[in-house]
This record gives structure tokens, C-alpha cells and sequence, in this order.
């Protein structure tokens, strides 16, 4: 293995690579190169001679852990094995796994997910003699996890709360289980109770990196120490410290200063991301926090970049018109693919009401942190029609549809037709007919004849729908108003949603989008194949939950969500008082407003190219329009770097507008 490392890194990532005896601290910028960096220190620690199975690297996310090994290996072309990157509770797992005995567990034991924290919280709280009024278990789970994580109080309980945590804690010890949450705790039981355990894991892992320091708990940190023995690199940024309400404690970086005194300290400052406008807005507005380690990113290519452009729109749904024309504009001008494009929003409810309009403009987009649209119970309802309708004997989309809304069809209608239909091993629609073709030997409860012919009406109508759809009729936007209409479904969200109407008119609304996305996919001319095949198809690969990531697709992610990527070009909507910065947050702590500038910081560094913030002059609050305030934090950029939008400089509302543009100027340039 031979890797010229001055050759290939800056000097302050070439510094920060080759110190390798003793503690360091490694304030790395966004932006920087901070997984080049570890991932350089891990082949020089290899080329120096350190056997794979001394190196411990921990992270937070798999998705990081796999990408470090992955570099690594194509870096030094060897076979890393025994060496260890992880995320911190698998290697707690793994650590438990070894030792379980000496904690009092089985080796077999089983970890809990969130389901079965909740199911055994309810089983705790029964035995109490708690009654289901009384009892909140995702709330409980939540306060059960901050406890046991080491940043909630006891006083945060209740007695009667501390009496049922301390019962699920002895159940889950009777079920020889563990929850998430114990991955870190009992590790750090083990090693801090037993030195014969800490001294073999620090004989082991003589050299240990940390990444995303910043977002470390005081536990975890607690768990590192009990580990290291010296040889320690912790790689971190306190702007970008945005997890403080799962227990990220920024401060662990101060801890880690005192604990480590004549520790190196290596600044990587150099962006290679974004342009130099960019970066002066971001380093503009963070240097409004005070408790922060002093740094200015700068970019080496010296690229100023174009000024960052603010939206002014009049409300929710002229936002969402603005940003969608822009891109589209962008698009056009600049050769882009959608994959160039960040929507980063604050708040799931900003994701929503931008997403309705991605879906109506049938922009193909991807979305994190938050739920799609096509995963909303009253899409998949409506879909479910229309795939049942094109192939009744899809008994999924059957299932799903047959008693939505309630047709008098029980459970145990649907066990008889199931039966005959394991037997014959077809599906329940070919069941259905075999029953009414042998009506006189079919059941003679007068009931369950009644539910049965529910159900023949329930497949008649379906081959109505699907003799209009296969013969040109009645196209797919059209059938899924019909749909809604012939089966009563705005009663259905009425009569399911009877504590809150404007519940069951957002729901509707989104079947409304559903149908108006249907006709502009019908009239786009570059469609080659119509119908409901060719829509279902289209609407199958949009649901997919593993989409291929080189997909062209933008995407529309949380903020929290966006850590750790980047994109040519970044919008910010809802740049407002209450949203960026969240009023919630602000309520629970004066603190917090550097928290919500650190979660601007980095929504401004996830721009390559870019940037594009945008607020309203009102913003719809459950279904009522509300005044609102820019947000302090626009007031925080350097005003020369801003630069109003202007109407012309709008896109066309259409891909079709565009290619119209583009052949007008292609002819006015030839004189036509």
C-alpha cells in the first residue's frame, strides 16, 4: 500500500490525518472533508503499522459506517475485516453480546424496537391497574427513553410514572430483553462497574476516532471515555449541532478540552461546497451565536457566486408556485437535472403543502423526514380502486377497498371467501363468482347472503369502471372523481373524521391533487402510452420505498433530515417567526434560538451553487390564513448579498411553456 498523503490532502486535513499518538480535536467545517479526513486516518494508521483489530471508529448512522469502510478500502486495497466501524448502539449490541452474562442476561437476548417498548409499556401499565384513559405509552416511551438516556430527570415522572417505569424495567429484564436506549446504558453499566471488562476494551481499541462529535449525548460520551485509553480523534463541528432534543450535547466538545489537557487541535476551515456568497451568509449569521469555536469557511477556488435570492410571496400556495417556477427556470437556463434540487423545509407541514404542488406539476421528487404523499391513507385508498378496477383479482387492493366505506361486509364474509378460494387456489374475486354461480349450494345465512351481495355489487362495479377505462370512456383523472362520487367517499372522511371537519377537507383536497396530477400526466404530449396501465405503472414506481437513488428526482427533506448532504441548488422555505426560528422550540428554552440558527447554518451549507429563501405574507394555520413575521435570522445576512426576485425573471408555469420559449428565441435569433 502506497498513498502519497501531503500529496492528497490540504495541510490542515494532512495535519489532522498523520497525528495519530494522543488526543486530537478536529473542528471540521461544513463542507471540509470531514469523512476524507477519518477515512485518510484510518489508511495512514494501517500504513503506520496499527493492526486492523486496535482501531474502533464510531458513528451515528449505518449509511456512514458502510461509506467509510467502503473508502477505506478502495483507498488502501486491502480486506478490512476485523476492523471496526460502527455506529454506537451496534457496537453496544455487539459489545452485550460478549458480555450479557456478567450483566445478569442470556446471551440470546432480544432488543426491543419501538412497537415492543410500547406493547410491553401497556402490559406493565395493566398490571398496575392502569385504565386506558389513563395512559399515554408514546408519550411515556418518549419520557422513559430521556431517562434511561441520561438527559431526563426523575422529576420529570410522576410517582405513579416512576412506578411503571420501574416495573417495564424489571419486565424487560424477566424477557430477557432490551430496549435501544440500553445499548449505550448497560455498556456503560458494564465498563464503568467492572475493571477487568474496561481494561480489556481499552487493551483492545488503542486507537479511536469519533465521528459527528458534536452530536454525541453525555452518556455516550461517558462510554467513549471508559473506552479510550489516549490515542483518541474526535471529528466535529459545534455550528452544526441540531439533535439537542434527542440529547446531543455540543458541550461535550468543552468536556473534551478539560478532559484532554495539551490535546492538538486541527481547524479544517476550507470549503470545497459552496461559493464564497454562500459561505460569507453562512459565516455571517453563526457568528450571531455565542457559545461557539471561533471559524471562517472559506472557499479555495475563490468563487464569489451569485448573490442569494429571496422569494417575497403572498401566501402558502404562491410559495410553492414560486419555487417549482424557478426550478423549472433553472432547468431550462442551466441544463439541470432534478437532482440538483433541495427543498429544505423546518417543518413537516411545510413538506406537505409544497408536495401537494410537486404532485399536481407531476415533478418527480423523493422525499425525508417526513411522510409522502403517496403514502397518505386516503391515496392509497383511491389507487387501490383503481388497481382493483384494472385487475380484480389483486386481492391486496380487494382487501383494502372492499369495506371502505363500511359496506356491511364482516370478517366473517370475508372467511368464507377465503376459504373457497384457498381451495380452488384462486383469488377472492374468482371465489365470488364461483358462490353466486352455485348460489343453491351456497350458505343459507341470511346475513351472510346479505354481506355477499355486497360483495358481487362491489365486483360489478368494478368491471363497470373497468370496461370505461379499457375502452377510452373515461380516463384515469375523470375515474378517480367518479370513484370518490359513486362510493360516497367525502361521507366516509366525514363520518371517520367527525371531531374535526377541516381534517376531512385537507383529506379530500388530496384526492382533488391526485386527480388534477392524473389529467396533466394525460395531456403531457411526451406521454407515449395512456391509460390506466400506464398511470399505474407510473404510480407504482413513485411509492416505492427503496427508490434507485440515481434516480432524477429532487428532493424535499426536513432540515434535521439534510445533515451530511448537499445540492447544486437549496430553497428555504418559510423563512419566518414561529417556523425558522420554531416558536415550540423558543417557548421550551431562551437557549434554543442557537440551536435554530445552528438548523439555519446548515440549511444554508447544503447549497453548492445557489440558494433561494423564500417567506409568505401569510401562511394558512389549520385552514386559516395568518399574518406572519420574517424571520430575525434574514436580518442576520449580509444585505449586499440579497437580491429580491423579480416577477420576469419567473419561469413559465409548464415544461410544455418552456420548449415554447426556447423555439420563440431559437426563430427571433434567426430572424424567422
Amino acid at each position: 500500500m502506497h498513498i502519497d498523503f501531503r500529496a492528497q490532502l490540504d495541510p490542515e486535513q494532512y495535519v489532522a490525518v498523520t497525528t495519530i499518538e494522543g488526543p486530537v480535536l478536529i473542528i471540521a467545517g461544513a463542507g471540509s472533508g470531514k469523512t476524507r479526513v477519518i477515512t485518510y486516518r484510518i489508511a495512514y494508521l494501517l500504513a503506520c503499522g496499527v493492526s486492523q483489530e486496535s482501531i474502533l471508529a464510531l458513528t451515528f448512522t449505518n449509511k456512514a459506517a458502510k461509506e467509510m469502510v467502503e473508502r477505506a478500502h478502495e483507498l488502501t486495497g486491502l480486506p478490512l475485516k476485523n476492523l471496526t466501524v460502527s455506529t454506537f448502539h451496534s457496537f453496544g449490541a455487539w459489545m452485550l453480546r460478549r458480555e450479557a452474562g456478567l450483566l445478569g442476561y442470556r446471551p440470546n437476548f432480544s432488543i426491543y424496537d419501538e412497537q415492543d417498548r410500547i406493547h410491553a409499556i401497556r402490559e406493565s401499565a395493566h398490571e398496575l391497574g392502569w385504565s386506558s384513559d389513563q395512559l399515554d405509552p408514546v408519550r411515556l416511551s418518549q419520557r422513559f427513553s430521556a431517562l434511561r438516556s441520561g438527559y431526563g430527570k426523575p422529576g420529570d415522572l410522576s410517582e405513579r410514572e416512576l412506578e411503571l417505569y420501574e416495573l417495564y424495567r424489571k419486565m424487560l429484564k424477566v424477557y430477557n430483553a432490551m430496549d435501544f436506549d440500553d445499548l449505550i446504558a448497560l455498556p456503560l453499566e458494564l465498563l464503568e462497574t467492572n475493571s477487568e471488562a474496561r481494561a480489556r476494551y481499552r487493551e483492545r481499541y488503542r486507537y479511536v476516532m469519533i465521528d459527528e462529535f458534536q452530536d454525541t449525548s453525555l452518556q455516550q460520551y461517558e462510554f467513549i471515555r471508559q473506552i479510550e485509553s489516549g490515542n483518541i480523534c474526535v471529528v466535529g463541528d459545534d455550528d452544526q449541532s441540531i439533535y439537542s432534543w434527542r440529547g446531543a450535547d455540543y458541550r461535550n466538545i468543552e468536556r473534551f478540552e478539560l478532559d484532554h489537557p495539551g490535546l492538538v487541535e486541527v481547524k479544517l476551515e476550507r470549503n470545497y461546497r459552496s461559493t464564497g456568497s454562500i459561505l460569507e451568509a453562512a459565516n455571517t449569521v453563526i457568528a450571531h451565536n455565542e457559545k461557539r469555536k471561533k471559524k471562517q469557511l472559506w472557499s479555495p477556488q475563490g468563487r464569489s457566486g451569485m448573490p442569494i435570492t429571496l422569494l417575497d410571496c403572498e401566501d402558502d400556495e404562491d410559495e410553492a408556485e414560486k419555487i417549482i417556477a424557478t426550478m423549472r427556470d433553472i432547468r431550462f437556463r442551466e441544463h439541470a437535472g432534478w437532482e440538483d434540487f433541495g427543498i429544505l423545509v423546518r417543518t413537516n407541514t411545510l413538506s406537505e403543502s409544497i408536495e401537494d404542488k410537486l404532485v399536481e406539476h407531476n415533478i418527480p421528487y423523493r422525499v425525508a423526514g417526513g411522510p409522502s404523499f403517496y403514502q397518505r391513507r386516503e391515496i392509497k385508498d383511491i389507487i387501490a380502486y383503481l388497481k382493483a378496477a384494472a385487475n380484480p383479482d389483486d386481492d391486496v387492493s380487494v382487501l383494502r377497498v372492499l369495506n371502505v366505506p363500511r359496506r356491511g361486509i364482516g370478517r366473517a364474509t370475508i372467511e368464507y371467501l377465503s376459504g373457497i378460494a384457498k381451495g380452488y387456489s384462486v383469488s377472492l374475486h374468482r371465489a365470488s363468482e364461483h358462490v353466486r354461480r352455485e348460489a343453491q349450494l351456497g350458505p343459507r345465512d341470511a346475513h351472510l347472503q346479505k354481506s355477499l351481495a355486497e360483495v358481487f355489487g362491489f365486483f360489478e362495479y368494478l368491471a363497470q369502471l373497468r370496461e370505461d377505462l379499457l375502452h377510452a370512456r373515461l380516463e384515469v383523472s375523470a375515474a378517480i372523481r367518479k370513484i370518490v362520487q359513486d362510493v360516497g367517499y367525502w361521507q366516509y372522511l366525514l363520518d371517520e373524521h367527525k371531531k374535526s371537519d377541516k381534517v376531512a377537507v385537507w383529506k379530500f383536497r388530496n384526492i382533488e391533487l391526485l386527480a388534477a396530477s392524473a389529467e396533466r400526466w394525460e395531456k403531457d404530449p411526451d406521454n407515449f402510452e395512456r391509460g390506466v396501465f400506464a398511470y399505474l405503472a407510473r404510480i407504482s414506481l413513485t411509492m416505492r420505498d427503496d427508490s434507485n437513488e440515481e434516480e432524477d428526482k429532487m428532493s424535499l427533506l426536513t432540515i434535521h433530515a439534510a445533515k451530511g448532504l448537499e445540492f447544486n441548488y437549496v430553497f428555504i422555505p418559510g423563512c419566518e417567526n414561529g417556523i425558522l426560528p420554531h416558536a415550540r422550540s423558543l417557548e421550551e428554552s431562551d437557549g434554543n434560538i442557537e440551536e435554530e440558527r445552528r438548523l439555519f447554518y446548515v440549511a444554508l451549507t447544503r447549497a453548492r451553487r445557489r440558494l433561494y429563501l423564500s417567506h409568505a405574507l401569510q401562511r394558512s394555520k389549520n385552514g386559516t390564513p395568518q399574518d406572519t413575521v420574517p424571520s430575525p435570522f434574514l436580518d442576520e445576512l449580509p444585505k449586499n448579498l440579497l437580491v429580491l426576485a423579480e416577477q420576469h425573471h419567473v419561469a413559465p408555469q409548464s415544461e410544455e411553456d418552456l420548449r415554447k420559449e426556447f423555439f420563440s428565441r431559437i426563430k427571433s435569433r434567426l430572424g424567422a
